[in-house]
């Protein structure tokens, strides 16, 4: 009965582990994370998602975030963001075009937000980063 528990247990955490764990074909061509109000931390989503959230959401800005990959050095790009006086900052999509070491913005819901991105030492930084203000 005991290796039973034990072997479903250790099956359990397999399929656990095999549900979070990103494909390597899906993170090598790239991947999309949209934060909003209902995914605070971020969570990746496809082309179509993001397509059907766009009657929501009013641009505010996007920007390129690019720096070339440099043998053994790590490359940094920061930017704030301001929205125009009484306009909230509700949503943020990143770009990524390979995993980043780092990533940082500020919270969400306010008329302005930081956005930072630290490659791995050699790599290169090629995202786009877009906010958005709820309708």
């Amino acid at each position: 009965m005991r290796t039973f528990i034990i072997i479903t247990v250790l099956s359990a955490l397999a399929a656990c582990y095999s549900a979070a764990d990103l494909p390597n074909e899906e993170i090598s061509g790239g991947y999309t994370v949209l934060y909003d109000d209902m995914s605070p931390e971020g969570r990746i989503v496809s082309g179509a998602e993001l397509n059907a959230k766009s009657v929501v959401w009013v641009p505010i800005s996007e920007a390129a975030f690019e720096a070339p990959a440099v043998a053994g050095q790590v490359q940094h790009i920061t930017k704030l963001f301001k929205a125009a006086p009484g306009v909230i900052i509700n949503a943020l999509i990143v770009s990524y075009s390979k995993t980043p070491m780092e990533s940082y913005r500020s919270p969400l819901g306010s008329d302005s937000m930081i956005v930072s991105i630290t490659s791995h030492p050699g790599d290169e930084i090629s995202s786009t980063v877009s906010i958005f203000s709820r309708h």
